[in-house]
């Protein structure tokens, strides 16, 4: 029994150093086997760990600076205010704050910029900002929130920047005190608009009002809100206060959230895509070693191995070189996820505390790695077991079945090729096994990059759409409060003003969801309406409203049906008389839909009869400069009015940025896919150069040059690149869709797009794939002498 016992352990050690023998001894395809490997493992482990970090850093910010869960604008609100809504039940904190929207530039172009102000700095208990730089600011003088550096990178403590406001909406010199930073205030790059500090004095100049106009509300709990809420807007109208834009804060969420959900899921497909491509280089390496060892296979067998024992040894091959590449992966991947967490914590102006380790990260890399290494082993190594002895003695190596299958036969009576290119088509039937999942290989590849292609072009579309349906270029509102409809006429006399037009706008409640309400003139020119079905509003027409495609379909809402539309928490019935089509929505909206009714409607349920909340106008000239000057005259001219002007432009370098974002984020996975799909081409081309470098030999003696060396197998992966592209379009088409589903649930409904330019990219992005892959190995067959081919063996 211990003999047995001995001899058994024998095995195993042979075994394990057999494995160890046959990694090492193909050090650059077992470099490239591990590479791929490692860069799946990588991709997956940094983004499960960013998002549980992600998730630990808002926690963190949350709780350590009190963010606002409930706030109004209350115009002019006194300072006794305060303690009087501290004495509410459920209020936990409460806190005074001046809020104005303008412009102001640090250099030569004028940018958007939310000033803020508190009454004392030193003591705030709801939105707490953290000075990272500098002090608060004093009597003329400005603290910017610290992202305001991304817009301007050479801002510094003791410049003076130039705003525009007052009521004689004038310039005015501030000096900037200091920088700070606070997750309730968005990033400036993400929004293009600046967040700034200023004191009280400033404010109310600003203002014009001697008290401030916000309230913001912390709540002991926040299942409460509702209750709560009700109570303060009761105080409000006991004190006569003028009230409005009630938000809550949704606990589940924050700024940019949904935007970067979308980031890590298509960075987590497309990592899970590169790993299932790693895979395939794996079952094609085990293939290989294989093939090369059928003689080994056939002595071993002769000799007594077990097929337990020759499959156990092809295992243990394909788990070292995945657990090689998951580690390598997994060391890189947290690497990457600190990098990643501290660049998104940045755009988030979430305060990263550090890089917490994730168990579930490490777990989830280790068991992806080792699992797809292992099965993808599985059936190389039962082909090992299953040969009969003297077969694996008999083989060289080369497929002795080529010619037997009505393919192969086929291949061999074509005549239309030259004799190398036919040649090269031939021998990818050679070995099918490897041929074929070199195929998937570069299928999957040309999906990825598809896709990709896809998706960006639809953005882009859909980006293009919100602008053809809204010919807006600024909208119009003013600080000193709701102005009459007939307003318009006047703004539409500013010389550069194309039209002008009155809006109102809401929020409504349809079944338990939220939507924008916006009250629009029956004829208005600058909403060019797309009607899907139905009709428009027309004059003096009430009880109507016009929907948008995306309520409709998400309610199950059909032409002429009766829906309840809550807004001001009043119950109105209208009568849908038409289907839009716009599904475009603002960064910031998590509105489903949109309802359209006619202006006079909209303006006597939201309680401001014949005034406006803004005018929306078009300019003569559309480039951002004469956008500006046009503003400024407005500015000018109705100084007395406080206007708050908001540029189109400006709105759209926001999508636009996000757009440029999602592009390069997808370009950088399939970069990432391409390279692994590339190490797949270069495996498989490198093992035929290896395993015919006999045949090599004998064309070389028979006059073969070195071009004609390179052309064959350089011919060889560009047809596997054209079979590629055809199965990688068939994949890369319901990719394209899934990805665009997953974006338009995150972000905005997307129109998806697929055309033949990207298809005509996507062929061309094969056989650059391809054929740079199959030139490396190519020029190596050509480099080696003939003689020493000769003695291969």
């Amino acid at each position: 029994m211990s003999a047995r016992y001995a001899k058994m352990r024998v095995m195993e050690w042979w075994i394990l150093s057999k494995a160890l023998n046959d990694i090492s001894r193909r050090k650059i395809r077992s470099a490239l086997t591990i590479l791929g490997i490692f860069v799946g493992v990588a991709g997956i482990v940094a983004i499960v760990a960013t998002a549980t970090n992600l998730t630990e850093a808002q926690r963190y910010n949350v709780a350590n600076s009190s963010q606002a869960d409930l706030r109004w604008i209350v115009s002019n609100n006194p300072p006794t205010l305060k303690p009087l809504l501290e004495q509410l039940p459920n209020v936990a904190a409460v806190e005074r704050r001046g809020v104005y929207s303008t412009k102001f530039r640090g250099d030569e172009q004028w940018r958007d910029i939310d000033f803020y102000a508190y009454e004392d700095y030193s003591n705030i208990q709801v939105n707490q900002i953290d000075f990272v730089e500098g002090r608060p600011p004093g009597s003329g003088e400005i603290a910017f929130e610290i992202s305001t550096r991304s817009l301007l990178p050479a801002l510094k403590i003791g410049d003076f920047i130039i705003y525009r406001g007052g009521s004689d909406n004038r310039e005015h010199q501030l000096m900037v005190s200091g920088f700070a930073r606070s997750p309730a205030y968005p990033n400036a790059s993400l929004l293009q608009t600046a967040s700034a500090f200023v004191n009280q004095s400033e404010m109310q100049r600003m203002l014009g009002t001697k008290g401030f106009n916000e309230i913001l509300v912390r709540l002991n709990d926040f299942a409460g809100k509702d209750e709560t809420r009700r109570q303060i807007e009761d105080s409000f109208k006991k004190r006569n206060l003028q009230f409005g834009s009630f938000v809550a804060r949704d606990p589940e969420t924050y700024l940019g959230k949904n935007e970067l959900d979308i980031l890590l899921t298509l960075l987590l497909v497309f990592s899970v895509l590169g790993l299932v491509i790693s895979g395939f280089l794996v079952a094609n390496t085990l293939s290989a070693i294989v093939t090369e060892q059928m003689g080994e296979i056939g002595a071993l067998k002769a000799i007594g191995a077990s097929s337990r024992q020759i499959l156990q040894l092809y295992l243990i091959e394909g788990l070292l070189y995945g657990l090689a590449g998951t580690i390598l992966g997994v060391l890189a991947g947290f690497a990457g996820g600190k990098i990643l967490l501290e660049f998104l914590g940045n755009m988030l102006n979430f305060q990263v505390e550090g890089f917490l380790f994730q168990w579930n990260a490490l777990v989830l890399g280790f068991v992806v790695g080792i699992l797809v290494s292992v099965v993808a082993t599985l059936l190389p190594a039962w082909r090992g077991t299953t040969i009969p002895v003297r077969e694996a003695l008999d083989s060289y190596g080369i497929s002795n079945s080529f010619g037997k299958s009505w393919v192969d036969r086929l291949l061999t009576r074509l005549r239309i090729f030259p004799p190398l290119v036919a040649m090269a088509l031939r021998n990818l039937t050679r070995r099918k096994a490897r041929n074929l999942v070199t195929f998937g290989v570069i299928s999957l590849s040309c999906a990825a990059f598809l896709a990709s292609q896809s998706t960006s072009a639809s953005v882009d579309k859909t980006a293009e759409s919100f602008y053809r349906l809204y010919l807006t270029d600024a909208w119009v509102s003013f600080d000193t409060g709701r102005l009459g409809n007939q307003f318009a006429a006047s703004l539409r006399t500013v010389e550069g003003v194309e039209l002008a037009e009155p809006w109102s706008k809401s929020r409504g409640i349809i079944s338990a969801s939220s939507t924008d309400v916006f009250g629009v003139l029956p004829d208005t020119q600058i909403y060019r309406k797309s009607i899907l079905s139905g009709r428009w509003f027309n004059n003096g027409e009430n009880g109507v409203v016009a929907i948008s495609n995306v309520l409709a379909a998400a309610k199950n809402i059909k032409l002429n049906d009766i829906i309840q539309l809550e807004i001001n928490r009043k119950l109105y019935r209208y009568n849908v008389i038409g289907i839009l089509d716009d599904s475009t929505r603002y960064l910031t909206s998590n509105a489903l839909g949109k309802v359209f009714m006619p202006l006079d409607e909209a303006e006597r349920v939201m309680g401001h009869q014949a005034q406006a909340d803004y005018f929306t106008i078009t300019t003569t000239q559309k480039d951002p400069a004469f956008v500006d000057q046009t503003l400024r005259t407005i500015e000018q001219r109705f100084r007395t009015l406080q206007p708050t002007t908001i540029t189109a432009y400006s709105d759209r370098q926001i999508i636009e940025q996000i757009s440029q974002s999602l592009k390069l984020l997808l370009y950088a996975m399939v970069v990432l896919i391409a390279l692994v799909g590339t190490l797949g081409v270069v495996n498989t081309i490198t093992l035929n150069v290896l395993e015919r470098r006999r045949e090599i030999g004998v064309l070389r003696s028979l006059g073969a040059s070195d071009r004609s060396m390179v052309q064959l197998f350089l011919t060889e992966g560009l047809f596997l690149g054209v079979l590629g592209f055809f199965a990688g379009a068939l994949l890369g088409y319901p990719l394209a869709r899934l990805i665009v589903n997953l974006i338009s649930q995150a972000t905005f409904p997307i129109e998806f797009l697929f055309d033949w330019q990207i298809v005509l990219f996507t062929f061309i992005f094969a056989l650059v794939l391809s054929g740079s892959a199959s030139l490396i190995p190519a020029l190596g067959a050509a480099r080696v002498k003939t003689g020493v081919i000769l003695r291969y063996g």
